[in-house]
């Protein structure tokens, strides 16, 4: 397994769970802590992350044809309900009104655990997200302006 076929693994699961699925571009975050993996789906326009938990080792050894379910149900992150959005310094902290809370890095060249999938001996893939993990940099930067806009009207 390559990190082109870590990358469509990944895509199949955020896929079936989507049904605009290529609204979105995909980044591969690593949770901060405890927690599983996620598929990170984000757009613009709306501004909107869909946050997918994947069982990373599950998905990348599923057939080409098939796909591994969610680890958890996939979360959104939108102007309607985020509560926190937030740069620590080495990653995101994210947060919604509903409770939903995560703690998440986004790295251009993570080693992500595939486990024995596929037979991989090493049991990591270096996924190579250089160029999608400056773009998602860039929307979270988009996405904090915007909220501190938001925050710093102040009612007339």
């Amino acid at each position: 397994m390559d990190s082109g076929d870590l990358k469509r693994a990944l895509r199949r699961v955020f896929d079936t769970q989507v049904l605009n699925h290529g609204d979105y571009n995909l980044v591969y975050g690593q949770p901060s802590g405890s927690g599983p993996a996620l598929v990170i789906g984000y757009r613009r326009q709306p501004l909107e992350l869909l946050l997918c938990p994947v069982d990373v080792a599950s998905a990348a050894g599923q057939e080409s044809c098939g796909a591994a379910p969610p680890s958890a149900p996939l979360a959104s992150v939108a102007l309607t309900n985020v509560a926190t959005l937030a740069d620590t310094g080495h990653g995101y902290q994210v947060e919604t009104v509903t409770g939903y809370r995560t703690w998440f890095e986004v790295s251009p060249t993570p080693a992500v655990p595939v486990g024995a999938a596929r037979d991989h001996e090493e049991g990591f893939v270096v996924l190579d997200q250089a160029d999608d993990s400056e773009d998602f940099h860039q929307f979270m930067g988009h996405f904090m302006d915007t909220l501190d806009a938001f925050y710093s009207e102040t009612p007339e």
